[in-house]
C-alpha cells in the first residue's frame, strides 16, 4: 500500500485492533446454542410435581442468606433485644433443616443478571456476544425450561423476562413487568420485590372469580417465576454488608413465605415443587461480574414434591461443608450439595417432568430428587442422550464444513460410538445394576461434555496462530513506519516487485480460499488480511530499515554493542514489570519511588539549576506511589471527594493567581500571545464550576443517604455542570400515578426529561416532599452566578471592547488589544467564523434566566425542562471552547484550561481519593514535561559542537542520560535555531515512548484494579443517573476512566513540540513497543482453572488491546491540544 500520512496510520491502527479484539470472542466465547435437536424427557407414568415455583434473589450471596446477624430492621438499631444474632431468613432455612436439599450453586464468568438467568433457565453458558443487546434481548435464540412448560407465569424485571418470552412458543409465557423507571438505586429497592409479592397474590386472588384462570392454573407441567430484583439494587447501593441489604433478605424470606402459602393453600395437593436461588452474588463494595468468589457462589434451596429430605448426622460435620465457607452458617450436621449453575435448569426440567431444554449441558443433580435407584438411573441416561444429541448436531454441521475432519477420539472407534455406550447403559438398567448404570451414564455425560468442547475449540489453533502473526505483522510495521517517516523523512521509496506482489497475493489466496472452503465467519479473512497486508508492507520497505540501522549504529564499538544489548534488555524488563503490574498494582509505587530519583543521574550541576522542578517531581512521584498502596475497592467518602476537589480548586485559584508570574518565567519574549482579561474570566469561571460541582456533590451524597431520592434540580444542576448538551426537551408536567394499584408503590413517580439527546426516566420527589434548604441555595445561587457572570463577560466586556474599536476608527486609539482582535486571528487561522460573543451571551442568559425562574418557582415537585433547543452554554466542558474569544499560545495555560475542564468530572463522578489522584498526576505530567525539556538542554549545552554536518551519526541510548544523543546531532541546530525546525527520532526517544506508555498504564490502575468488572463502583453515577440504564451509566463511568488520559495526551503533544518531533512521531513507537502486552496477555487467556483466573486474563487481553486504541484516540486529541501552541526561545 502507498506510504501512509499521520492519520492513515491512526486509522489503520484503530481498524486493526479494533478487529482483532474481536478474535478474542471467535476464539473463546464462539456461541455454544445450535439447533435442531430432539428433545428428551422422563419417560414415568406421573412427573414428581405437576408445578414448580422459582424464586430468585438477584444479587444474593450464599454466605449473606444463611448467616446470622442483628435484626436490620428499620428502628431497630436501639433495641438492645435486636443485638441478639439471629438468621435473616428463618423461613428458608426451616426448608433447609426440615423439608428440602440444599447446597451452594456456582456461577460462571461473567457475574451477570443475564447469563445467570440463562444458565438457570436454559442450562447453558450463553456466549458474550449478548452484550451487545444490553443483556436483555437474545442475538440467538435458545430453548428454555420455560418454553418446555405447559405455561409459565413471570413477575419481575423488564430487564430479565423479556428475553424468555422473547422467542418462546407464542402465548407460552406470561410475564408481568415494571417499568424501567422503578429500578432506581436512589429508592428503596424493597419496592421492587413488594411488587413481584403483590402481583402474584393477585393473580391467585382473581382465580377465585376467573373460572378460565383457575383451570389454567390447575393444569400441570405449569411454572411460576419469581425475579426478586430488590436485593441486587440494594447491594448496589448500599453494599451487601449494609443494614439495607441485610434487611431486604428478611423483606424477601417473608415474601416467600407468604408466596408459599398462598400456592399451598390454593392447590391443597403437596403436587408443588418449590427452588431458591440466585443468578449471582455480590461483592463486599457491592458490584458483580468477575470470578471473585463471592460474585460466583449463590444459595440454593429446594423442597416440595420429587425433592429429597435432609440428609443430616448425629455428630461431627456433614459431607459437604469440607471447604470451610459454610462454618458460620450453623448448618454442619446437614449435608450440602453444591452443584453448579447449569445443573438447575435439568432439575426443574426433571421435577416438572418437562422435556430437557436442548441446549442444556447441566448435569441432572441427582442427591436433590425423592427418588428410587432405578428412576435415578434412568433419569441420568436421558440427561446423556441430550447432551450427546447436542454433540451429534454440532459434529455433522463440523464435518460438513472442515477439510479432513477429526473425531473426538473417545468416540472414534467403532466400538466407542455413542450409541453403542448407551445401548450398553441401557442393558445395565434392563440388568438391574443401577448403580452401574448411574456410574456409567456420569461417565458418558463428562465425555460428551469434553466432547462438545472438543467442537467448540476445534480452530484454536490456526486461529491463534493468525492471531499473533498479525500482532508480530503489526509490530514490525509500527517500527518500521517509525523508521521511515520520522527518521528517514520518508526518502527511501518502496520495493515493491513484480515477484513480491504474486508471492503475497498467493498467500493471501491460498488463506481465503482455506477459509472458504470451510464456510468460515467474515471476521476470520480479516484475521488473514493484516498479517499478509503488514508483512509486505514491512517486506517492500526493508531498505528504510537497512538504512535505519546504518545511521543509528554508523559508530558502534564493541562496548556500544554490550551497552545497547544492557538496554534493550533493561527495556523489555520495563514492559514485562507493566504486564506483572496487571496482577500485582503495588509494582507501581516501587516505580515511582525509583522514578523519583531520575534527575539525579544528571549531577548534581543540573539538580543545583534545577533544585525546584526536582523538588516537585519528587514530590509528584511520590504522591503518585501512594495511589497503588491505596484499596481498589473504595467506599464512598464524601471528605476525600471534597478534599480532591478543594485541591483542584485551590490548584485553579493559584494558577489564576501567579499566571502572569508563570508565563513569564517560561516564555519571556514580548512575542507571547498572553491571556487577557477575557481569558482570565473565562478561567475564573471553569475554577467556580469546580466550587460549584462540590456544592452539587455534598447536596447529592446527602440526599441519597437519607433515601430522599435525587431532587430533580440537582441531577440538572450536575449535569449542567458536566455539559451534557440537551438537544430535545419538552415541558410535561408529572405524572405519578404508578402502574398498578399496590400501596406500596405509590410513592414512586416518573417524569421524562430530555437527557443526551433521548428521553430517560428519572424519578420525580416524593408527594408533599420539600426542597431542603441547601438545594434551594444550590438552584438560587447558581442562577444568580450564571446570569450575572454571563451578562458581565460574554456581553457588557465585548460590548465596551467594540465601543474601544470604535473610538479607534475615529482617531481615538485604545493602546490596549482588544480580545475581539484575537478572536480575529483565530478566525482567519480557522478559515471560519467563530459566533460573536453578544449573540451568544443572548442564548445563553435565555437559558439562564429560564433556568433561574423555574428553579426558584417550582415548589415541592419541579418538573422543569430546559427550553427546547437551548442547550447549557456554561459547563465544565463547554467553557474552553469560549477560549477561542481570546487565545493564548503558551502550553501552560493550555494544560491549565484542560486540567480545570475535567476537574469538575473528577468531583461529581468520585467516590473517594480519585480526585486527589487526579491532582497528583497532573503535577507529575507538567513536571515530567518540563523536566524532560530542561535535561535535553543540559544535554544539548554539555555537548561540544561537532565538527560534521548534523544527523551524519546517532550515539547509542543512555537510560541514564536518555537524550545523550541529541548532543551530535541537535547541538548545532539549536544554536542555531534557523536550521531546522523538527529533528529525526533517535534511540534515546524509546525511553520518553516508554515513559509515557509507563504513565499511561498508571493512569489506569493508580485508582483500582481496572482488570476486574466489579471495580467499577455506580455510587458516583447515581448522582446524574439514580434509574437503571447499564449503558448510559457504564458510558459516564468509562467517562471518568477516560479523563486522565486527555491529560496525559496533552502533556505528550507538548512534549513532543517542545522536544522538536514531528507530531505522532512518539505515538508510532508507542503501539508499536505497547503491542508486546497485548501479544503477552493473548497468549495468558485461560478458559482452566478457577472462574477469577479466566475472567482476568480475559479483561487484560481486552484492555491492553483497547491501551492501543487509546493511544491511537489520543494521538489524534493530542493534535486538538496543542494545536497554536508556540514556544519561544
Amino acid at each position: 500500500m502507498a506510504r501512509l500520512g499521520r492519520l492513515g496510520f491512526l486509522g489503520i491502527a484503530v481498524v486493526f485492533h479494533v478487529v482483532y479484539i474481536l478474535s478474542i470472542f471467535d476464539i473463546y466465547f464462539t456461541s455454544p446454542i445450535v439447533s435442531g435437536m430432539r428433545a428428551y424427557s422422563v419417560d414415568a407414568p406421573k412427573a414428581p410435581a405437576k408445578r414448580l415455583v422459582l424464586y430468585v434473589g438477584d444479587g444474593l450471596r450464599a454466605d449473606k442468606a444463611f448467616q446470622f446477624f442483628p435484626d436490620p430492621s428499620p428502628g431497630a438499631a436501639n433495641d438492645s433485644s435486636a443485638q441478639e444474632l439471629r438468621p435473616l431468613a428463618p423461613f428458608l432455612r426451616s426448608r433447609v433443616l426440615e423439608h428440602g436439599t440444599f447446597g451452594v450453586s456456582h456461577t460462571r464468568v461473567p457475574t451477570e443478571s443475564r447469563p445467570g438467568h440463562v444458565a438457570l433457565i436454559a442450562g447453558l453458558y450463553e456466549d458474550v456476544s449478548a452484550v451487545t443487546t444490553g443483556w436483555k434481548l437474545n442475538p440467538v435464540n435458545f430453548d428454555s425450561v420455560f418454553n418446555r412448560s405447559r405455561h409459565t407465569w413471570s413477575w419481575g424485571s423488564p430487564d430479565i423476562l423479556p428475553m424468555f418470552s422473547t422467542g418462546a412458543t407464542p402465548g407460552r409465557v406470561t410475564d408481568d413487568t415494571y417499568g424501567s423507571e422503578f429500578e432506581d438505586f436512589s429508592k428503596d429497592a424493597t419496592e421492587l420485590d413488594y411488587y413481584v409479592f403483590d402481583h402474584v397474590k393477585q393473580l391467585f386472588k382473581s382465580a377465585e372469580t376467573d373460572a378460565k384462570l383457575n383451570a389454567k392454573l390447575r393444569e400441570d407441567k405449569v411454572v411460576f417465576f419469581l425475579h426478586l430484583l430488590g436485593l441486587d439494587t440494594t447491594g448496589h447501593a448500599y453494599r451487601p454488608y449494609s443494614r439495607e441489604y441485610l434487611h431486604n433478605i428478611k423483606i424477601v424470606d417473608e415474601g416467600v413465605k407468604e408466596i408459599t402459602k398462598i400456592i399451598d393453600d390454593f392447590y391443597g395437593d403437596d403436587e408443588t415443587a418449590y427452588v431458591f436461588t440466585a443468578d449471582h452474588g455480590m461483592s463486599d463494595w457491592g458490584s458483580h461480574g468477575d470470578g471473585h468468589p463471592d460474585n460466583t457462589r449463590t444459595p440454593l434451596i429446594t423442597w416440595g414434591a420429587g425433592v429429597a429430605k435432609p440428609k443430616t448426622v448425629a455428630s461431627g460435620k456433614a459431607p459437604g461443608h469440607e471447604d470451610g465457607f459454610s462454618h458460620d452458617w450453623h448448618l454442619d450436621r446437614v449435608q450440602r450439595h453444591d452443584v453448579a449453575q447449569a445443573d438447575i435448569a435439568t432439575l426443574m426440567a426433571y421435577l416438572a417432568g418437562l422435556e430437557f431444554p436442548v441446549n442444556s449441558v447441566g448435569e441432572l443433580p441427582l442427591s436433590y430428587l425423592a427418588a428410587g435407584d432405578e428412576e435415578k438411573a434412568k433419569a441420568i441416561l436421558v440427561n446423556a442422550r441430550e447432551i450427546l444429541e447436542m454433540y451429534r448436531v454440532k459434529e455433522e454441521k463440523k464435518k460438513a464444513t472442515v477439510l479432513r475432519y477429526k473425531p473426538y477420539r473417545q468416540f472414534a472407534s467403532a466400538n466407542q460410538t455413542t450409541d453403542k455406550r448407551l445401548a450398553h447403559i441401557e442393558q445395565t438398567i434392563r440388568n438391574g445394576q443401577y448403580n452401574e448404570a448411574i456410574k456409567a451414564s456420569d461417565d458418558l455425560i463428562q465425555l460428551g461434555l469434553q466432547a462438545l468442547r472438543y467442537l467448540q475449540t476445534y480452530d484454536w489453533l490456526f486461529l491463534r496462530a493468525l492471531v499473533t502473526a498479525g500482532y508480530l505483522g503489526w509490530i514490525a510495521f509500527a517500527f518500521t513506519t517509525a523508521v521511515d517517516m520520522h527518521m528517514l523523512d520518508g526518502k527511501v521509496e518502496a520495493s515493491r516487485t513484480s515477484a513480491s506482489i504474486i508471492a503475497f497475493a498467493s498467500v493471501l489466496v491460498g488463506l481465503y480460499s482455506f477459509l472458504f472452503i470451510q464456510s468460515s465467519p467474515v471476521t476470520y479473512y480479516a484475521y488473514a488480511l493484516f498479517p499478509v497486508m503488514f508483512w509486505e508492507e514491512v517486506f517492500v520497505r526493508r531498505q528504510a530499515l537497512v538504512e535505519g540501522k546504518n545511521k543509528l549504529f554508523a559508530k558502534v564499538s564493541q562496548q556500544d554493542v554490550v551497552k545497547l544489548a544492557l538496554n534493550a534488555a533493561a527495556y523489555v524488563g520495563v514492559l514485562e514489570i507493566m504486564v506483572q503490574s496487571y496482577y500485582h498494582r503495588e509494582i507501581y509505587t516501587v516505580c515511582y519511588v525509583l522514578a523519583a530519583s531520575w534527575p539525579v543521574f544528571y549531577g548534581l550541576d543540573f539538580l543545583r539549576a534545577n533544585w525546584m522542578l526536582c523538588a516537585t517531581w519528587a514530590l509528584g512521584c511520590s504522591a503518585m506511589s501512594i495511589f497503588t498502596l491505596l484499596p481498589a475497592i473504595k467506599i464512598e467518602d464524601d471528605n476525600l471527594i471534597l478534599l480532591g476537589g478543594m485541591l483542584i480548586l485551590i490548584a485553579g485559584v493559584l494558577y489564576l493567581a501567579m499566571e502572569k508570574s508563570l508565563l513569564a518565567a517560561v516564555a519571556p519574549s514580548q512575542h507571547s500571545a498572553g491571556p487577557d482579561g477575557l481569558s482570565r474570566t473565562i478561567l475564573g469561571v471553569q475554577v467556580g464550576l469546580v466550587a460549584l460541582a462540590m456544592l452539587v456533590t455534598r447536596s447529592s451524597v446527602a440526599s441519597l443517604r437519607a433515601k430522599q431520592g435525587l431532587p430533580l434540580g440537582t441531577q440538572w444542576v450536575g449535569w449542567f455542570t458536566l455539559a451534557i448538551s440537551r438537544t430535545s426537551h419538552e415541558h410535561r408536567p408529572s405524572t405519578g400515578s404508578p402502574p398498578a394499584r399496590q400501596p406500596a408503590m405509590t410513592s414512586i413517580r416518573t417524569n421524562t426529561t430530555g437527557t443526551t439527546g433521548k428521553s430517560t426516566k428519572t424519578c420525580s420527589k416524593r408527594p408533599g416532599h420539600k426542597l431542603w434548604p441547601l438545594h434551594r441555595v444550590v438552584h438560587g445561587v447558581e442562577a444568580l452566578l450564571v446570569f450575572h457572570e454571563l451578562k458581565k463577560h460574554l456581553y457588557e466586556e465585548p460590548k465596551a471592547r467594540l465601543l474601544r474599536r470604535r473610538r479607534a476608527r475615529n482617531g481615538k486609539p485604545d493602546v490596549r488589544r482588544s480580545s475581539t482582535d484575537f478572536q480575529t486571528d483565530h478566525e482567519t487561522k480557522l478559515g471560519a467564523k467563530v459566533p460573536t460573543a453578544p449573540a451568544a451571551a443572548r442564548d445563553a442568559t435565555s437559558a439562564a434566566a429560564a433556568y433561574a425562574y423555574n428553579h426558584t418557582n417550582t415548589g415541592a415537585n419541579p418538573a422543569w425542562q430546559p427550553p427546547s433547543g437551548q442547550p447549557p452554554m456554561i459547563a465544565s466542558l463547554s467553557v474552553p471552547f469560549l477560549h477561542a474569544l481570546a487565545p493564548c499560545d503558551d502550553y501552560l495555560h493550555r494544560l491549565a484550561v484542560i486540567f480545570l475542564a475535567f476537574g469538575p468530572l473528577f468531583v461529581i463522578l468520585t467516590i473517594s481519593y480519585e480526585g486527589l489522584f487526579y491532582v497528583a498526576i497532573a503535577v507529575t505530567l507538567v513536571t515530567w514535561v518540563r523536566l524532560e525539556h530542561c535535561i535535553r538542554e543540559h544535554v544539548v549545552r554539555s555537548t561540544p559542537a561537532p565538527a560534521q554536518k548534523p544527523h551524519t551519526a546517532q550515539p547509542l541510548l543512555d537510560m541514564t542520560d536518555p537524550l545523550a544523543s541529541l548532543g551530535a546531532n541537535d547541538g548545532e541546530t539549536a544554536r542555531d535555531p534557523g536550521s531546522s525546525d523538527l529533528r529525526p527520532l533517535t534511540l534515546s526517544d524509546t525511553r520518553i515512548s516508554l515513559f509515557f506508555l509507563f504513565l499511561l498504564q498508571s493512569a489506569f490502575f493508580s485508582t483500582g484494579n481496572i482488570a476486574s468488572i466489579s471495580s467499577f463502583s455506580l455510587d458516583a453515577v447515581y448522582r446524574l443517573l439514580p434509574v437503571f440504564d447499564p449503558f448510559s451509566q457504564g458510558a459516564l463511568l468509562l467517562l471518568k476512566l477516560l479523563a486522565p488520559f486527555a491529560l496525559v495526551s496533552a502533556n505528550l503533544g507538548i512534549l513532543t513540540k517542545r522536544l522538536r518531533l514531528r507530531g505522532g512521531s512518539l505515538f508510532a513507537v508507542v503501539m508499536g513497543i505497547g503491542d508486546y502486552l497485548t501479544l503477552r496477555f493473548f497468549w495468558e487467556v485461560r478458559d482452566e482453572g478457577s472462574w477469577l483466573e479466566i475472567g482476568e486474563s480475559i479483561s487484560m487481553f481486552v484492555i491492553a488491546s483497547m491501551l492501543c486504541v487509546f493511544v491511537a484516540g489520543l494521538e489524534g486529541l493530542s493534535g486538538v491540544f496543542v494545536r497554536g501552541v508556540a514556544f519561544r526561545r
